[in-house]
This record gives C-alpha cells, structure tokens and sequence, in this order.
C-alpha cells in the first residue's frame, strides 16, 4: 500500500525549523498511472517505489513559496544517461537556489545533490522519505 504522502508532508511542515524558516508544502494534482509508465518507458527507466507513489499523488512539491522545488514537475525531470561518469543513470528531479537534487538509479535510491555552479555531487540522503525530512529541516 502506497503511503498518504500529503499528510506525511503537512506534518514535516510544523517540524520547528520548518515553522522557523518558513518552509511550506504546495501540492499538485497527481500524475496518471498511465503517464508515469510512459515517461518511464521513454527514458528506459523506471522510479523507485516511494518516488513513484509520490508522482501519483502530486505531480511535484513546491516550498518556500517557489524558491525550492524538492520534487519538479515530472515534465521537469532530466535523465542523465553517462557511461563515461557513471555507471547507472541519474535522474534530476529536484531544484532550490544554490543545489540541483539528482536521484541515483544504482544499487540504492540515494539523493545526492549538485552545487548549480559546481562540479560534483555529494551524497545527501539514502531515500526520497528521507531527503524530504532534511528539507522540511532546512537543510536543503
């Protein structure tokens, strides 16, 4: 069973930091099984679970009053496909001022983050329920 993600997120919104930073929660109408497969089947890959049950609910999350996207529009998502830097795509999915969110399709859906004017990514969550913890904490 899927988990209710709205209420789950709503709940991170009264975390303190969360109140203290301001960090809202804005919600989207979700994205149609049949779409999810097809974008999956157009970028040859497919979501992991927790990341696919969220796009079924919201297709996106917006905090901060826009200045942080966690979660794009899947219209939004980039597929990074680069044998030569790694061995497993990455999937961009997630935008705030300074960092870029990437979801590794390797072993492990682990978040890892991208300074927009840097080089390389660093590790920054190991799942989506986890990353969404870290924002709502203003750690994002």
């Amino acid at each position: 069973m899927n988990p209710a993600w709205k209420p789950e997120i709503i709940a991170l919104t009264e975390l303190p930091e969360a109140r203290q930073q301001k960090i809202d929660a804005s919600f989207f109408p979700p994205v149609s099984e049949g779409a999810l497969c097809k974008w999956e089947a157009d970028h040859e890959v497919t979501l992991p679970d927790e990341i696919r049950s969220y796009l079924l609910q919201s297709d996106g999350l917006e905090a901060c009053r826009g200045e942080l996207w966690p979660v794009l529009p899947l219209a939004q998502w980039e597929v990074i496909d680069d044998p030569c830097a790694s061995s497993h795509p990455w999937i961009r999915f997630g935008a705030g001022c300074e960092h870029l969110y990437l979801l590794s399709l390797g072993h492990s859906a682990s978040i890892y983050r991208h300074e927009r004017f840097g080089s390389d990514e660093a590790f920054f969550a190991p799942g989506f329920r986890a990353y969404l913890k870290k924002v709502f904490r203003g750690e994002a």
